[in-house]
């Protein structure tokens, strides 16, 4: 690489998903993890 990123961001997404809470009409879970990069090089 070139050094041209200086942040980066990932983030994973998921849902809990179980068939009796759907058939039941109810809202579905989710989560998240954020995973944070950040680089103060200078060239």
């Amino acid at each position: 690489m070139d050094g041209s990123l200086k942040n980066v961001l990932f983030i994973a997404t998921g849902a809990l998903l179980s068939p009796v809470s759907t058939q039941q009409g109810e809202s579905i879970p989710s989560i998240a993890h954020a995973i944070s990069i950040t680089t103060s090089l200078q060239q």
